[in-house]
């Protein structure tokens, strides 16, 4: 596979060179710059990401990284999602005219922004002779030990899910004071998944760059009012990617066809008409005029996703030859991929 490999959309008007090494590099990163805006980028000669070894892809992953960290010393980067190649300059400049509109509000909000991750552990030993201690679980275990051997496995097995429900219970506790302790702080919050027991949370915040201090402090006050028995572990600034990155993608003949199907419409289509028959049909299917209908949220579902299909189709056809797919969004937990982490899940 060759091509342009994109890091990330800046705000510049210059076609530069960036003194960094890239990813899978034959050149030297580099931006190309179109209508005010510029991607990011370095020539690539490589396989297909989705054939790559967990070792390859983590490698490539610390170069993306690397190269998008050090461009946001100087610029506020739209990070694209990691493994977009493009073509040719030419579709690279297509991307930039067409998402210009899209590219240029998303800058604006990201403006002086970084992303910090909070990530919160406790002593799980600790918090379980702490649970041990609460009454229901001492009276449940008293009854089961006064048996003397003639309690069941479905006792014991009761008994450890009331564990596993307290130290549940007070986990989203411990997670929601802590969230809204910092949320004053920040612009934008993302909760991300749970990967163990010993982590209580797991947290993106969206930070003004001249807040950055303040929240810090926040940490630390947060920290003395758990009386240090939590271990906060903060990973920043880095680039928004939790909050907005770039998904490009090129529309698929069948899917295309698929989403149409799915909306009653024919070839020829508009964004007005996507829009009105999305409204016609999703008020026929929303999940609370069918109740009892377990199929009824997957089906509105798919057609949001279908007239979001359509509709990205359709302004990319008219601003582009290329009709690349183009969608700024949150990106899922499992899709952060960073390399600090050692773990890597393609989607």
């Amino acid at each position: 596979m060759n091509g342009q490999y994109i890091y990330g959309i800046i705000s510049t008007s210059d076609d530069k060179t960036v003194d960094i090494a890239g990813l899978g590099s034959t050149g030297s990163v580099h931006t190309i710059a179109h209508q005010g805006l510029g991607c990011v980028l370095s020539d690539f000669s490589g396989g297909e990401f989705s054939s790559m070894s967990k070792e390859e892809i983590v490698q490539h992953l610390l170069a993306h990284q690397v190269v998008v960290e050090h461009v946001m010393r100087e610029h506020t980067v739209l990070p694209l999602k990691f493994g977009t190649v493009l073509a040719t300059p030419d579709e690279v400049r297509d991307l930039l005219s067409q998402g210009h509109a899209l590219f240029v509000a998303a800058l604006a909000w990201i403006q002086d922004k970084v992303e910090v991750e909070v990530a919160a552990t406790w002593d799980t030993e600790q918090v379980l002779r702490e649970i041990s201690d609460e009454e229901e679980i001492v009276r449940t275990r008293a009854a089961i030990a006064s048996r003397r051997g003639q309690h069941t496995l479905e006792e014991r097995i009761r008994l450890g899910r009331m564990v596993k429900a307290s130290m549940d219970q007070r986990r989203d506790r411990y997670q929601e004071r802590m969230i809204g302790f910092l949320r004053p702080v920040a612009v934008d919050v993302q909760p991300n998944a749970l990967v163990s027991d010993q982590m209580v949370m797991n947290v993106a915040f969206l930070l003004e760059r001249a807040r950055q201090e303040e929240f810090y402090n926040q940490v630390s006050a947060l920290n003395n009012l758990f009386h240090n028995q939590i271990d906060f572990r903060l990973i920043g600034p880095l680039p928004p990617y939790t909050f907005a990155t770039v998904e490009v993608t090129r529309p698929s003949p069948q899917k295309i066809k698929e989403a149409r199907q799915l909306l009653h419409l024919g070839e020829a289509i508009s964004e007005p008409e996507i829009r009105k028959a999305y409204r016609c049909l999703a008020a026929e299917s929303h999940p609370d005029r069918r109740p009892g209908d377990g199929l009824a949220k997957t089906r509105f579902a798919e057609l949001r996703q279908a007239s979001e299909l359509l509709i990205a189709y359709c302004r990319g056809r008219a601003e582009s030859s290329g009709s690349l797919l183009i969608n700024i969004r949150r990106v899922r937990d499992e899709e952060i991929q960073h390399f600090r982490s050692g773990e890597f899940a393609p989607t």
